[in-house]
């Protein structure tokens, strides 16, 4: 690589965006085990922290060379296998000679697409809570990160990806991302089957660590800057433009679900305003989550807007799924990502703009009807490419080695049979006078059970 063409201040924003998005993976763990039960907590916890040891092996083995290596409009190749070539290769895997289009060293963006590659499959583990088995679930992240993971990031943000050259905008994996591990996350939860103790007529239960799922929103906040205002590649005004809309979405999408959670509340007759905790966490993440495929290309107001849309809709599909959508998608992987990127994507093919950035296109708005076109390709082809996939693996899986925790150890919870944590509770009854004689305690100062 030519050394002159390097700019330090945009290697020093792409690496700490890196950072930034390493931390999305424990604070998914956190966001995501504060809304399980107890007996399940600290294994929700390891499965999303379990990618970050399974995904970056792949990553530098063929994952990267997969992705961005020379081959073809669908697949990449060996050729930058164990990153031996890293070096010597541009930003996206084209020939050394378009290197000067790009500011930053390779093995730098080799580092940054790692942490998408990472919190992706991670992201899946929220619809398949205390039910699968974890050998099979480690198993299951290194497949699908080859076969699923890999073939969509070539298409969509390798420039020698198909679906790069028809011209679909995905600035930050709306589609890649999002839409993939959320249509992944519905058909891992159809296949391995409900909870034992699964009923979607009743509210959700044994939310007994919501701190933690209140700091993994704001560590996902913090580090969605990264996530999409690290996909500019430079430090310049686009990247600034994807944090503003970042945060201005998400803050967007937090206010309408608040408003809504007022609403529903005074029609329903409760004499103070109900506002959800869970709901406003998810609700930041659905606005994080629609802005990413258009951080770089609209306008901050439309970033207020889509955020505004995308929170609202996916409220509504919350709200009344269960009298629909009975499937025990956990933590509504489908809902927030699956849909929330599918709003965004499509509102991208509407309002993106190219005199925002000009390596963008027009939408629909701007006379260009087709972008929106391009849009829902794109969409319709990873929806079925990432459904397709992530069936034929689990299946294999169920076929073979099998998946699915049985009936009693989940009732026990994972935490015990998974990770051999034994949940210490209170007893429930006051220990016994003859008991507590034993233990050499003032029986005299026990409470009888009578009273």
């Amino acid at each position: 690589m030519n050394s002159t063409t390097l700019r330090h201040g945009d290697t020093a924003w792409l690496m700490t965006s890196t950072a930034l998005v390493y931390m999305m993976t424990p604070a998914l763990a956190c966001f995501y085990g504060g809304l399980v039960e107890n007996k399940n907590f600290l294994n929700q916890l390891f499965l999303s922290v379990v990618c970050m040891a399974i995904v970056p092996v792949q990553w530098c083995l063929f994952g990267y060379s997969f992705v961005f290596g020379p081959g073809n409009s669908a697949f990449g190749s060996f050729e930058y296998a164990v990153q031996l070539k890293a070096g010597l290769v541009a930003v996206y895997g084209e020939d050394v000679d378009d290197v000067t289009a790009y500011t930053v060293p390779s093995l730098s963006y080799a580092a940054y697409q790692s942490s998408f590659a990472i919190i992706t499959p991670a992201l899946i583990s929220g619809a398949v809570v205390g039910r699968m088995k974890l050998i099979p679930y480690m198993l299951f992240i290194f497949l699908w990160s080859t076969f699923c993971y890999d073939p969509i990031a070539r298409w969509v943000f390798c420039s020698r990806g198909w679906l790069y050259q028809l011209g679909i905008l995905d600035f930050a994996g709306g589609l890649v991302v999002h839409i993939a591990s959320g249509t992944s996350g519905l058909v891992a939860a159809l296949i391995i089957g409900s909870r034992v103790q699964f009923d979607p007529d009743v509210l959700a239960t044994g939310q007994t660590n919501l701190p933690y799922t209140i700091l993994g929103t704001g560590l996902l906040w913090v580090g969605w800057m990264g996530f999409n205002g690290g996909s500019a590649l430079s430090a310049d005004g686009i990247a600034a433009l994807a944090i503003i809309n970042t945060n201005v979405a998400a803050a967007s999408s937090m206010l309408i679900w608040m408003i809504l959670d007022i609403v529903k509340g005074k029609i329903q007759r409760q004499s103070a305003g109900f506002i959800s905790i869970p709901g406003v966490c998810s609700a930041t993440v659905v606005g994080l989550v629609v802005i990413t495929p258009a951080a770089g290309y609209v306008q901050p107001g439309y970033a207020l807007l889509m955020g505004l849309v995308g929170g609202l809709i996916v409220y509504i599909f919350l709200t009344s799924k269960k009298l629909f959508f009975r499937v025990d998608d956990t933590l509504d992987v489908f809902s927030c990502h699956g849909l929330g990127g599918f709003i965004g994507t499509i509102l991208t093919g509407v309002l993106c703009q190219k005199d925002v950035n000009s390596n963008g296109k027009n939408g629909a708005l701007y006379g260009n009807p087709i972008q929106l076109l391009y849009q829902l390709i794109g969409v319709a082809v990873i929806c079925a490419y990432a459904a397709v996939c992530t069936a034929i693996l689990l299946l294999l899986m169920h076929f073979t080695i099998g998946i699915r925790i049985n009936r009693i150890d989940q009732v026990r919870g994972l935490d015990n049979v998974a990770h051999g944590v034994l949940e210490h509770e209170l007893p429930t009854r006051p220990p016994s006078i003859k008991k507590m004689k034993q233990m050499n305690t003032n029986a005299a100062t026990i409470v009888p059970v009578d009273q």
